[in-house]
């Protein structure tokens, strides 16, 4: 994993080391799904699968992340919105993330994602890809 970076791969605009690095690092949980969500896009950025696998849900955790990881090279995130279900602790998240394939072809990906709370802590559940 990365640990020399500035600007959080998130897109937040602020510093890694203010923005998702504490989550990372297990200081803090995410408080939001999408706090969750960006966390999740920079530990995809930075290859950080401890990390994915922690906060992925175990009932729909893919048995090949590892590989799924290193297949491609996130350029940015554009979070569209998010908002709370009417169950309680679930949570949706809308964005659109770029990236770059194995060959190097620009692509784009449209996900609404579902996060629940269990506890004190998000979880990414699954998603819609557009």
């Amino acid at each position: 994993m990365k640990k020399n970076i500035d600007l959080c791969p998130c897109c937040s605009q602020q510093k890694y080391t203010e923005c998702c690095q504490p989550y990372h690092l297990w200081q803090k949980n995410a408080p939001t799904a999408e706090k969750l969500m960006r966390s999740r896009y920079s530990a995809y950025a930075l290859r950080n699968v401890e990390y994915l696998i922690k906060t992925w849900h175990p009932k729909t955790l893919p048995r090949k992340l590892a590989e799924e990881i290193s297949e491609a090279k996130w350029i940015d995130l554009t979070i569209h919105k998010s908002w709370d279900s009417q169950e309680q602790n679930e949570a949706f998240v809308e964005f659109t993330a770029r990236f770059r394939n194995t060959s190097g072809k620009a692509q784009k990906m449209h996900e609404i994602s579902r996060f629940i709370k269990q506890g004190d802590h998000w979880f990414y559940v699954d998603g819609i890809i557009e």
